[in-house]
């Protein structure tokens, strides 16, 4: 609850008292509340106030009350971007078992991605309402959610003290509107998925930290697990081209296990469940001397193989030749790309070869020749050329050349040379240094 000074405390009702007040609280009303009981609150789960907390008993009373408190105006946020926020582990116990979740993935307007979480009331209240308007981007704002690093990956979760509100009013969410107001238009004009999907990957590289695998190798120490990095390098293999997808648990995306006819996820500690094929390629690449084996997944894949893994699935059934995809990835061999890597826990120096996952990755365009200097004037050429054929020096005289046009140049002077040489046994050399007309 929070009252009109944006001071928020947990309500704590246990069983006895339960049923007393079932059905009585509902969200975004207001209540008079008396003869509760202010405690200190348990340290040990995720409180809304530090301190305290209120319970409510027997001879507690509460009243539903007309007058509305603006919580938009009340609740004051100190927002963080993704890549600053602290990702130290929260040993706190979560409250009773989990029965509900439901993942959403959030974007800042720097397109860096994170998934949240949302437990209990939070993943069917708020959850439901935000699958509802999925299709507006909607824009919301969360505080006091817990955060962990899985694999070295950044992640979200929501407690029962968590905050989330859907289009809320203040300037950073205005200045966030607008943002993605112009995002979407650019991204409406391209109106292809997997352009639009490059896009917002080369907005990610724009901001990372350029930097060279031999630094990454040797001088690892010295650089930010917290921070971004992005580098340059040659495709030389994809290692495992035969077969670049996996069967993938439904719920949390890990590899599922096979025993026979029974698929089970070690993660969720399910069997019997449900599996989504997903990419999964690694790419020998590198750069100068140094070597690196970069895994991609999911979305940076679908962009180095050029569609969604069912659709690729589908055109591989037959013959992997027969795939137009197949062949198309299988030419990217030699072909320079930038990666985008977060170098945390995942990413190991083995033998002197770094092994990391990419996020994104953009290729790089190979720049068009520029047409000769000379081609306007391939008249006068072709004359000259006719020129040079009419020249019948001595066998005798030897011409070394590395500039044709001098050679019309003195024309003349070998002429004379030849014909002072006729008859004679001595061998002679007539060198023409490169120089400009």
């Amino acid at each position: 609850m929070v009252d009109e000074e944006g001071t928020r405390i947990g309500v704590v009702i246990f069983k006895d008292e339960i049923q007393q007040f079932n059905h009585i609280f509902e969200n975004h009303k207001s209540y008079a509340i008396s003869n509760g009981q202010v405690q200190q609150s348990n340290q040990d789960y995720f409180n809304a106030h530090p301190l305290m907390e209120l319970v409510l008993k027997k001879y507690t009373t509460v009243k539903e009350i007309g007058e509305t408190i603006n919580v938009d105006s009340t609740i004051v946020y100190n927002f963080m971007k993704f890549i600053d926020i602290d990702s130290t582990i929260h040993n706190m116990k979560a409250i009773g078992a989990t029965k509900y979740v439901r993942e959403i993935t959030l974007m800042d307007n720097e397109c860096h991605s994170v998934i949240v979480s949302l437990w209990e009331d939070m993943a069917t209240n708020e959850g439901g309402e935000l699958q509802e308007i999925a299709a507006e981007n909607p824009v919301i704002s969360l505080a006091q959610v817990t955060t962990r690093k899985y694999q070295g990956e950044l992640q979200l979760q929501t407690t029962t003290a968590s905050i989330m509100q859907i289009y809320p009013s203040n300037d950073e969410v205005q200045h966030l509107q607008a943002w993605l107001f112009f995002f979407i238009h650019k991204l409406a004009q391209i109106n292809d998925p997997l352009k639009i999907q490059a896009l917002a990957m080369k907005e990610r590289i724009k901001k990372a930290n350029k930097i060279t695998l031999h630094e990454i190798i040797y001088n690892r120490i010295l650089l930010s697990e917290d921070e971004y990095y992005f580098f340059k390098a040659t495709v030389n293999k994809v290692e495992n081209k035969s077969y670049i997808w996996y069967d993938s648990c439904t719920k949390c995306n890990s590899a599922i296990s096979k025993n026979g006819d029974t698929m089970a996820c070690r993660k969720c500690n399910i069997e019997a469940l449900e599996t989504t094929p997903r990419y999964r390629l690694l790419l020998n690449v590198t750069q100068e001397n140094e070597r690196a084996l970069i895994t991609i997944f999911e979305e940076a894949a679908m962009l180095y193989v050029g569609c969604p893994v069912n659709e690729y699935l589908m055109s591989v059934e037959k013959e992997e030749n027969d795939s137009k995809y197949f062949r198309g990835f299988s030419l990217q061999t030699g072909m320079e790309f930038q990666f985008l890597i977060a170098l945390n826990k995942k990413a190991t120096i083995v033998n002197g070869q770094l092994n990391v996952v990419a996020e994104a990755i953009e290729k790089i365009q190979l720049e068009k020749q520029k047409p000769a200097k000379h081609a306007k004037n391939s008249n006068t050429t072709t004359k000259r050329r006719q020129t040079k054929k009419k020249i019948n020096c001595d066998e005798n005289v030897y011409i070394s050349s590395d500039d044709d046009e001098t050679i019309q140049q003195l024309f003349k002077k070998i002429k004379k040379k030849s014909n002072s040489t006729y008859g004679s046994k001595d061998v002679q050399f007539i060198q023409v240094k490169k120089e400009k007309l």
